[in-house]
C-alpha cells in the first residue's frame, strides 16, 4: 500500500522529493522571517524537517526536476497575476455589494479542466481566490463552478486564469483547447 499522492521508486526519487520539499519550505519560512537572524535560522530548517518528512509524499505529484524549476519560475511570473485578478475580482464583488440594486445574478457553470493534477488543483484554487467564483466540484474533464455575477462568469468562461495555468504548467495541449472553446 501507497500513501496518497505517493510514487513508488527509487530512494533517490524520494531522497529528491524530501529535499525539495524541505528546500522549499525553508526557503517559504525565511521569506516571511528574518533569513539573518540565527533563532529564525534554526526554527526554520527545524519546520523544513518537519513538513519534508510529513508532506514530501505528497507535494510533489513527480520526482522534481530540472523542469520543475521551469514551473517554479512561472509560478512566480502567475503569483501577481493571480493577486491582480483577486483585487480586481474583490473591487468588482465591492461595487456589486455596495450598489442598491445588489446585481447578483448567481449560476453554475462548466469550465474545461486541464489533464494534470497539479494544473486541475491550481486552476480550482485560483478560482476560488478570486471573489465571486467558487469551485464546486471537479466532473469528468470539467471544473463545475459558482459565479455570483455576470460578469464573473465572463471573465470565467473567457479562461484567462485557465490560460495562466497552462503557461505556468506547461500543458499547450490544453492552452490550445481552451482557447478554442472560448471562441
Amino acid at each position: 500500500m501507497t500513501r496518497l499522492g505517493a510514487t513508488t521508486g527509487s530512494s533517490w526519487g524520494t531522497a529528491v522529493r524530501l529535499g525539495s520539499t524541505a528546500a522549499v519550505s525553508f526557503g517559504f519560512y525565511l521569506a516571511l522571517g528574518d533569513p539573518t537572524d540565527p533563532f529564525d535560522l534554526v526554527t526554520g530548517v527545524v519546520s523544513a524537517a518537519v513538513v519534508a518528512v510529513v508532506l514530501g509524499g505528497v507535494a510533489f505529484e513527480r520526482t522534481p526536476s530540472v523542469g520543475t524549476l521551469g514551473t517554479v519560475l512561472r509560478s512566480a511570473v502567475f503569483l501577481p497575476v493571480l493577486l491582480a485578478a483577486v483585487v480586481r475580482s474583490n473591487l468588482a464583488l465591492t461595487a456589486v455589494v455596495l450598489d442598491p440594486r445588489l446585481p447578483v445574478d448567481p449560476a453554475v457553470v462548466r469550465v474545461p479542466a486541464p489533464e494534470s493534477r497539479f494544473a486541475r488543483a491550481l486552476l480550482a484554487n485560483s478560482i476560488t481566490l478570486t471573489p465571486g467564483t467558487l469551485t464546486l466540484d471537479v466532473v469528468d474533464d470539467e471544473l463545475v463552478v459558482h459565479a455570483l455575477t455576470e460578469a464573473s462568469r465572463t471573465e470565467l468562461l473567457e479562461g484567462s486564469l485557465a490560460r495562466w495555468v497552462a503557461f505556468v504548467t506547461g500543458e499547450t495541449a490544453f492552452l490550445h483547447e481552451n482557447r478554442r472553446l472560448a471562441r
